[in-house]
């Protein structure tokens, strides 16, 4: 059932991973994992965070998703809507 949901890359993740690599970070691309992993794996002033790139705010998360976000235990993990927004999550990790 899920299957689907994994290769579905929202149109703007090309530009938020272009942005986030010209701000000065590395960046891994983690789509095609699957079963609710985020989209992204963002190395940043010596943090990892993980990035959920979705094309607006009324894209809704695969149940996947819903389920990981609200049992994470793990370090930063952001939703973003925009190359704004993960430029904004970046600023917040500057020294």
């Amino acid at each position: 059932k899920f299957m689907s949901y994994i290769k579905k890359v929202d149109k703007n993740q090309k530009d938020v991973v272009k942005a986030l690599r010209d701000y000065g970070s590395q960046v891994y691309l983690l789509h095609t994992v699957g079963g609710g992993i985020p989209d992204l794996m963002v190395c940043y002033n010596d943090q990892t965070i993980l990035m959920e790139v979705k094309d607006g705010e009324d894209k809704k998360l695969t149940p996947q998703q819903i389920t990981l976000f609200a049992n994470w235990q793990g370090g930063p993990l952001f939703r973003v809507n925009s190359v704004q927004e993960a430029i904004d999550v970046l600023k917040s990790y500057e020294l």
